[in-house]
């Protein structure tokens, strides 16, 4: 059951840290896809089965957070030993069970929604009073969470503002500029006409300068940092609990992101391609793993649903005329971490790929509930983001020169025989020394820093 609404600030309010405890008798109501109809939220049941997740051993809050700052500011994930790293037992969701990815499916939905007057909204952190300031909500990333009765599992569905590339113009921009950081070869640089550039890494065809493209990720009020702290709240709420996490869309590449940082179960529905986004933000990956390269590893605990009728989800999205791309998407990342499931209805349902078909609203009547079973979940480890792209790193170099010079002497006959003899010439000998300077210049670079794609 529902149990708490919290929403966390990004652009706008970066202070914002709301939440909304929902009654046990309140009138819980479900939209879809912005629309005005509402309905009662469904019971949700999930199964479970035990699962193995390879995560980081000491997951305290200031651990990890050191672990992620030092990424964010070398540009590369910290390389730990293996002593970090634990491979534990726990309960996850049984994705195999058809009402399991359907309740999940349901957490990840748009918006819930109680009836006027149930329940306060309340500052977490801040206090600031927002109440009065219209349009606040709209803003940052929103968690539903759910708990079972006993308190012992909770499931956080995360959900970002309402992409613009099916809204229109009159919304903001802030997923805009969050997708083109997280699934572009390079800040959206270097493609169609259309998309909106949000840095300037790039540094000639197919360059581009990893160094710039990390710091323009590493600012605090992107999702994935809100999405930090939302997560310590919940824990703190429900220190003993097993967490889940639950998003589609960009909310599920967040939640997948999220997952990846803690060693959660989590699944997504329709999120774009997000191990590109986990190595630019310095996630670490265990021993026996390329360092960046968050596609290659087992045990992450995650599964993405999708079709093959959505472009975002099967990374084709980003052609001239596509949807995408008008609207100045840049959706460039075709590899997902973890599991991928996904539903062929483009071979079993004749469909035709489309924007459409992103929706979460398609997703749970056109999909879900109408095949018999859900698909297989399988690894993609050899997939490549951005075959055709250079990275270089541009920090921490240094370039020394040295010099050296070299003088010799010669001896040289600098005058005419003017008496010439028997046995030579009789006239005085005489000699001129000259120096001949020879200077050598040698240059040579040392990186310090060396990144995965060169210095």
């Amino acid at each position: 059951t529902l149990r708490h609404i919290f929403v966390r600030g990004t652009y706008r309010y970066p202070n914002l840290h709301r939440r909304l405890d929902v009654p046990k008798d309140a009138q819980v109501f479900m939209t879809e896809d912005g629309s005005n109809y509402r309905k009662p939220v469904p019971q949700l049941r999930a199964r479970s089965e035990s699962l193995q997740i390879q995560r980081l051993a000491d997951r305290d809050p200031a651990r990890v957070n050191e672990i992620i700052d030092h990424g964010r500011m070398s540009g590369q994930a910290v390389s730990l030993p293996p002593s970090a790293w634990t491979i534990d037992d726990i309960l996850g969701p049984n994705v195999t069970d058809k009402e399991t990815v359907l309740s999940f499916a349901q957490i990840a939905a748009d918006a819930y929604v109680l009836d006027p007057g149930e329940g306060d909204w309340e500052d977490v952190g801040g206090g600031f009073n927002y109440t009065e300031d219209f349009g606040w909500e709209a803003d940052g990333l929103r968690g539903h969470i759910f708990a079972d009765t006993e308190n012992k599992t909770i499931v956080i569905g995360l959900k970002g503002t309402s992409p613009a590339v099916f809204d229109g113009s009159e919304t903001t921009s802030n997923d805009k500029i969050n997708d083109n950081l997280f699934f572009s070869c390079c800040c959206a640089q270097g493609g169609q006409y259309l998309w909106k550039q949000v840095c300037d890494c790039k540094t000639s065809a197919f360059t581009c300068n990893s160094t710039c493209l990390v710091k323009s990720l590493k600012e605090k009020n992107r999702y994935y940092y809100a999405a930090q702290d939302l997560y310590h709240n919940v824990t703190a709420l429900y220190p003993d609990a097993d967490v889940w996490v639950a998003g589609h869309s960009l909310g599920g590449a967040v939640s997948s992101l999220l997952a990846l940082t803690y060693g959660l179960p989590c699944v997504t529905f329709e999120a774009p391609a997000e191990a590109m986004a986990a190595s630019r933000l310095g996630l670490p990956v265990p021993p026996g793993y390329n360092l960046g390269y968050h596609q290659e590893r087992a045990m992450t605990g995650g599964y993405h649903f999708g079709q093959t009728a959505d472009p975002i989800f099967m990374g084709t999205c980003n052609g001239a005329y596509s949807g995408c791309t008008l609207a100045g998407y840049a959706m460039e990342s075709v590899c997902h971490t973890g599991l991928v499931c996904i539903y062929d209805t483009v071979q079993d349902n004749g469909w035709r790929v489309g924007l459409g078909n992103h929706r979460i609203k398609s997703v749970i009547h056109e999909v879900i509930q109408k095949y018999d079973s859900p698909p297989k979940c399988e690894a993609y480890s050899d997939c490549v983001d951005c075959f055709n792209w250079e990275f270089f790193e541009s920090h921490n170099n240094t370039s020394t020169t040295s010099s050296s010079s070299s003088t010799s002497t010669t001896k040289t006959r600098t005058t005419t025989c003017k008496t010439p003899g028997w046995w030579g010439c009789l006239d005085e000998t005489t000699t001129s020394t000259t120096s001949t300077s020879t200077n050598t210049t040698t240059s040579s670079s040392t990186c310090k820093t060396p990144g995965w794609f060169g210095c």
